[in-house]
């Protein structure tokens, strides 16, 4: 664990009606990590039936074709997180990263304070045969960084490597290397000569020790630590110990929003806003991992699934690429949006690599999906840190945050990620108000709302980990407009805070009776949404139709009817929690609708014919 946090920052300032009295603007590491809870129930079953088979050499992995959780072809568990948010430089889009949380995403249960260590992750491969003479040179290669974006691992922390004995049914540590500075992606070469590894049934696994910061002045910063980063596993035979090139071009980076500034605009608005907001091209970055130049073409497409269109808007162009150099390739196209096509949309946009044919392929492709739903937002959708005001005179502390509404509307609240802290301490009689200002010379100006309700953090194990927070009343907005918080206590509330992302200067403080810019190294992850249609499902609005639906309750499958009227119409479905957020959304081609990929529970339902709109409530029940 870093018991300075490596990415804290710092300020003292003086709040409104509190000055002289001190305060700290600080970062935290990541306590729980929901997206990860919510795929370790999803793997347990399918991991169950890919432990049986025996994987052959060559074994590789780059975790570029997976998300969340390392493929269920070569690995046997779901401990390690697989993304590409918390590294840098990756030599390849995606690692798995060891830390101090257990596959549901929380802090392990046995977690010890420093200096005291506990064995934390673990990336377990599937059986493989290795019965092979010592003489076929055997050897097991990865990549690995501490720390990364994230907290850095200290000496008494450390990342290992065991392999399994057939002979003995027991696990040897054969690598083990201590917390260290940060670095670049570094090569690990271990030879594996020993008959008693040579033989059918070999598994190997990589291992993490952690600690927890053991002070007890802020225990709202004690959170996930002790971050390690594995990337571009091989193993093979007839290899040798400078056998560290990697023939291999790939995008190291994933495709980033299409536009501008935001990461999203609600659909209802794009329309006016497109021309102000939109890039008129997609930046993607690959690198030449090898020894020599390469010539790579580059290509994208669009398409939108909810349609099965697809689009191609521009023709390849091709680049040598020296060796060892990353690039970035603008692949500008020209669109045509239909903004009168549904109530959200969802652009995906992919880019494509064509590289000599002894390049691995799976990370020759990279996809971005551009939604427009309700809201507006700066944030990628993970938090890789939490941001927070502490200490002496935080109690009624401020934070806001600019956005541009690009059409006069009203604002139904706000969706906030809150990170969670061991024990939970910012849950524990933590609360807040919600405020909207207007903007006056760039700076937040008039409150023009200030919520009656006071709210308190929520902690959610769903893929996105926002909560939907409703204003008591909508909020009349047009044009530029700040929104945020108010906190009643000295300590910090830990919202989500994107390291990826750094929109300037859009988060603001209250210091010394002036509005500042926050110096945090990211955005707060914190997204106001408008308060039509979604906010006003629930109330089954009068010019809104009864949808007939069977069965309800309903457990895998549903159907629709629709009065005769609609016959011959697309029919356009979303579905809706009872937080108001959508989580499902597509045109009818085909009945019934398959419910497998829902939790239990009610949901609400909308479907659109032409221009009529059915509603009606449905409960999930296994």
């Amino acid at each position: 664990m870093n018991r300075t946090i490596r990415v804290a920052v710092v300020i003292i300032l003086s709040l409104a009606g509190l000055h002289g009295l001190l305060a700290q603007e600080v970062i935290t590491p990541l306590y729980r990590n929901p997206q990860a809870a919510k795929l370790h129930s999803e793997q347990v079953r399918i991991r169950k039936s890919a432990e049986a088979s025996l994987l052959e050499l060559p074994l590789f992995d780059d975790f570029s074709n997976t998300v969340l959780v390392a493929d269920t072809g070569s690995w046997i568990d779901a401990y390690a997180f697989v993304n590409n948010n918390f590294c840098l430089n990756p030599v390849s889009n995606g690692v798995a990263t060891l830390d101090a949380l257990d596959a549901d995403g929380s802090i392990y249960a046995h977690a010890t304070l420093s200096p005291a260590t506990f064995v934390a992750d673990h990336l377990t491969s599937k059986a493989i045969n290795l019965q092979y003479p010592a003489s076929d040179s055997l050897y097991l290669s990865f990549l690995f960084q501490p720390g990364g974006l994230c907290d850095l691992p200290e000496e008494e922390d450390s990342l290992m490597v065991d392999f399994y004995a057939t002979d003995s049914s027991q696990w040897i540590n054969v690598w083990r290397i201590p917390g260290r500075s940060l670095h670049e992606f570094r090569h690990a070469m271990i030879p594996i000569s020993s008959e008693r590894f040579l033989t059918s049934g070999f598994r190997f696994r990589f291992r993490n020790r952690a600690s927890l910061s053991r002070s007890n002045d802020y225990p709202d910063k004690r959170s996930n630590v002790d971050y390690w980063h594995v990337d571009y596993v091989r193993l093979d035979r007839n290899r040798s110990a400078s056998d560290t090139i990697l023939r291999d071009v790939a995008f190291n980076t994933p495709l980033g929003s299409v536009l501008k500034v935001l990461s999203s605009v609600p659909w209802s608005h794009f329309e006016v806003a497109y021309n102000t907001t939109i890039s008129s091209f997609v930046s993607a970055r690959y690198r030449n991992n090898d020894s020599i130049s390469r010539n790579v073409t580059r290509s994208m497409t669009i398409l939108e699934p909810m349609y099965n269109e697809s689009y191609n808007p521009g023709t390849p162009t091709a680049q040598d690429l020296p060796e060892h150099e990353d690039t970035i390739v603008d692949l500008g196209y020209i669109y045509p949006f239909n903004f009168q096509r549904g109530d959200s949309a969802l652009i995906r946009f992919k880019a494509a690599l064509r590289t000599d044919a002894f390049d691995p392929k799976v990370n020759d492709t990279v996809i971005h999906d551009q939604w427009f739903k309700d809201y507006y937002s700066y944030d990628d959708g993970t938090a890789e840190a939490g941001y927070g005001l502490r200490a002496s005179g935080t109690a009624n502390a401020l934070v806001a945050m600019k956005y541009r509404s690009y059409k006069a509307d009203r604002l139904g609240g706000v969706y906030i990620y809150f990170n969670q802290v061991y024990d939970s301490v910012n849950l524990k009689n933590y609360s807040f108000n919600l405020m909207v200002w207007d903007e006056t010379g760039g700076l937040p100006g008039a409150v023009i709302h200030e919520d009656e309700k006071s709210f308190k953090p929520v902690y959610t194990s769903s893929y996105t980990g926002f909560i939907r927070y409703e204003f008591t009343d909508p909020v009349a907005v047009s044009g530029p407009f700040f929104v945020g918080w108010r906190q009643d206590k000295e300590y910090i509330l830990n919202v989500g805070l994107d390291l990826n992302n750094r929109p300037n200067p859009q988060v603001m403080f209250f210091n010394m009776g002036n509005w500042e810019s926050s110096t945090a190294p990211g955005v707060i992850m914190f997204r106001p949404f408008l308060y039509d249609e979604t906010s006003g499902i629930y109330n089954s609005p009068s010019e809104t139709k009864l949808l007939q639906i069977y069965p309800n309750p309903a457990s895998d499958r549903l159907w629709f009817t629709l009065p005769d009227a609609s016959e011959g119409e697309e029919i356009r479905l979303s579905i809706y929690d009872t937080s108001g957020r959508m989580v499902h959304h597509s045109v009818i081609r085909s009945q019934p609708l398959d419910l497998s990929g829902f939790t239990p529970g009610i949901y609400f339902i909308r479907a659109m014919a032409g221009d009529q709109s059915y509603y009606s409530k449905l409960l999930i029940n296994r």
